[in-house]
């Protein structure tokens, strides 16, 4: 008897750290897939991430839900991409949660010691000399699309860990350690995929929408030019021509084309010039098998060589 009583105390005892343990780690909230998957690594078993936008979605029209307000609410840390690229959903949702350690002013999508900003140390691409509304819709602190470089994923994950250490200083070395771990899988990661790419440098491509810069300087691919007229306005007939007549002048033999966008359009042009299509995600979770930041990364890489007719090597 004396035995089976000790038995169930220990058992007790174990689901109530059990229990403390999940009350006391941190609740964070990520605004895209491949945030939550970096954030979760970095955190491991000290934070519980969950997501806003979906991977299926178009980050700019990303529709704020009642959900989004109580997480908000309840978070310790947001993690964003920031650079404005969550301007339309974050900013409007902070001010509803009405949470101290995070909330909105008219420069930062976030402000308060709960933000944690990704986009810190990125070199950022595309910066715009013309902020004029005619120019269609322009981040005026340039391209917020960095997620989609795989060599950006060591500085989200740094950025990551900074924070979460300035918001739980008590457990920074064990987020340094997860951090180290983290990217020593992404650096030999990171190391396959540049040899992958070298046959795509220089190799002249069109995209959808005007996101693909990060991916552009990493594997060398030279994108001369978009469907859309301008970034956020739908392809025109006249400029479709154009843009048959300047990819024939080119030699455009490649036409990306991000999940969420048109595929009729992409695949009028390719029977118009012959170019071959490779399909990306602009987040993870964009396409099946892609829930990971290193997964999503690989099948973007992946496709592009396909379409372009390279064998990764």
């Amino acid at each position: 008897m004396e035995t089976i009583m000790k038995t169930k105390i220990s058992i007790i005892l174990t689901l109530l750290t059990a229990a403390a343990d999940a009350q006391a780690a941190l609740r964070v909230v990520a605004t895209t897939p491949e945030l939550v998957d970096i954030a979760s690594r970095v955190g491991g078993s000290l934070v519980e991430v969950q997501g806003l936008a979906k991977g299926t979605e178009d980050i700019h029209q990303v529709v704020p839900r009642p959900s989004f307000v109580t997480k908000l609410n309840r978070a310790d840390a947001v993690v964003y991409l920031g650079l404005t690229i969550e301007h339309a959903f974050l900013p409007p949702l902070l001010d509803v949660a009405r949470n101290p350690k995070m909330r909105t002013d008219a420069v930062k999508e976030c402000v308060g010691p709960g933000c944690i900003d990704c986009s810190e140390g990125v070199s950022v691409l595309e910066k715009p000399e013309n902020l004029s509304r005619a120019e269609g819709e322009l981040h005026p602190q340039g391209n917020p699309h960095y997620n989609a470089g795989p060599d950006d994923g060591p500085i989200i994950a740094r950025n990551i860990a900074a924070g979460l250490s300035r918001v739980d200083p008590a457990h920074k070395a064990d987020f340094e350690k997860n951090l180290k771990a983290y990217l020593a899988e992404l650096d030999a990661k990171l190391a396959l995929w540049r040899r992958w790419v070298k046959p795509l440098k220089g190799m002249k491509a069109v995209s959808y929408h005007k996101d693909v810069a990060y991916l552009g300087r990493f594997t060398g691919l030279e994108f001369v030019d978009t469907l859309e007229l301008k970034p956020g306005v739908a392809p025109t007939p006249t400029h479709l021509e154009q843009l048959v007549k300047e990819m024939k002048e080119q030699g455009v033999r490649l036409i990306v084309r991000e999940q969420q966008y048109d595929s009729k359009m992409c695949q009028w042009l390719a029977e118009q010039t012959g170019a071959k299509i490779a399909v990306i995600g602009s987040m993870a979770n964009a396409l099946p098998g892609t829930e990971t930041f290193v997964k999503y990364s690989e099948k973007n890489l992946k496709d592009l060589l396909e379409a372009a007719g390279k064998d990764p090597s």
